[in-house]
This record gives C-alpha cells, structure tokens and sequence, in this order.
C-alpha cells in the first residue's frame, strides 16, 4: 500500500504541471517584430488592438515589464479614452478604423527596447485573454543603437552649386548674344534709313546746267 504522502505529493506535482500549461497557453505574445531608427526627441508610435468591449484596459510594456495601463471606453462607436496621461506619453486615436496607438514623445538612449501594447476587456463578462497589438515596436536611437543611412544628394552641395552656376552662365551668354544682335541690327537698319531719306536733286537741275551765257568776245 502506497504511503499517503506520496500520493500527496504525485497530486500537488500534477497540480503544479497543469497550471504552468494554463499559464502558457494564456500567455500571448506578438511575434511581429518592427524596428524604427529615430533621432533623439523624435516620437515612436506603438500600436494598440481594436478592441470592442464596453470596457477595456491598454497595458504598456516595454522588455516584457508592464510600464503604463490606460482605462478606455465605447463612446458612439468609438474608442473613448481617459485624460490625462503622462507628459512623455499621449494616445494617438486614427479615424479612418478607430485604432489607437501609443505616442512617446521625446525619446532619448535611455528609453531604447521592444515596446508592445496589449488590450483586455474589463466589461462585459466573461473575462478574455489580453490581445496583443499589431507588433512590437524595438525602439532604437539614432547615434547611439543605430545609425540612418544619409542621401548623397543632400551630404554634397556642391552640385547643387554646380548646376546653378551653369544655368546662370548660359542665361548670361543667351542675354549678351541678343543685346549684341540686336545693336548691330539697329545700326545697320539707321544706315538704311540715312540712305533711303537723302534729298534728291530736282529734274531740270542738269539741264538747267548745260545753259550757260555766252561771254561777249571782243576781236
């Protein structure tokens, strides 16, 4: 015959065993991993669920620690969520599918990690498992965990210099030619005008030449 403390032990170990695997099927967790590369004082969006309780709570985690939970609400149809909240953290709502996100302000290297939002129905009954957000958004500084790639274009001015420089050149050559061309033309057009408007001689000019008084010979 078994002792009574074996068997008591066999049934708190299966106890055991079968709230860890409770527990984990109800863990969830996003596998949607995004990585954003932002400059320090920037804002980083973390996306939320649509949720469709009367009554809903949004959990904040950041590295799996829960750092904010926010208690909103169906108003019309649309998410209605409680002021006021932290200064460096504000909830973004978008009208086009009533999602809400949430907004971090001004980040800095202390606040680099994986941020992920979760929602949980509060009401009505009966309680769900948290539902997780699009993705996980891993936050990273720009200098400090990451670097953003520059476009050549606007690391060289010189370029841009260049092409002015050329436009400028060739307006100046276009408008020197035409002012040239078109002095040379009005001077040879006064000519012409000096040429055509000269007074002509009278008609009986030549012949009145041909008459001449004959001078008295005296023999």
């Amino acid at each position: 015959m078994m002792n009574p403390c074996w068997v008591f032990m066999i049934l708190v170990g299966f106890r055991i065993s079968d709230a860890a695997t409770q527990g984990q099927n109800t863990c969830t967790f996003n596998d949607k991993l995004k990585s954003v590369c932002v400059a320090a004082g920037d804002s980083v969006s973390v996306p939320c669920p649509n949720m469709t309780g009367e009554d809903f709570r949004l959990n904040l985690f950041k590295d799996q620690e829960l750092i904010y939970n926010h208690s909103c609400s169906h108003n019309n149809k649309a998410p209605d969520c409680k002021l006021p909240l932290r200064v460096d953290l504000q909830l973004h709502k978008k009208t086009d599918n009533d999602s809400v996100s949430f907004l971090l302000i001004g980040v800095n290297a202390s606040r680099h990690g994986v941020y992920r939002c979760e929602g949980q129905v509060r009401f009505p009954p009966p309680l769900l498992p948290a539902v997780p957000g699009a993705a996980s958004i891993l936050v990273l500084i720009e200098g400090h965990q990451c670097k953003v790639p520059k476009q050549e274009s606007s690391d060289n001015p010189w370029i841009w210099i260049l092409a002015l420089v050329s436009v400028i050149l060739y307006s100046v050559i276009i408008t020197v030619s035409a002012v040239f061309f078109w002095v040379k033309l009005r001077k040879t057009d006064s000519q012409s005008d000096y040429m055509n408007t000269k007074p002509r001689a009278p008609r009986g000019q030549r012949k009145n030449r041909g008459v001449q008084n004959p001078a008295p010979r005296y023999f």
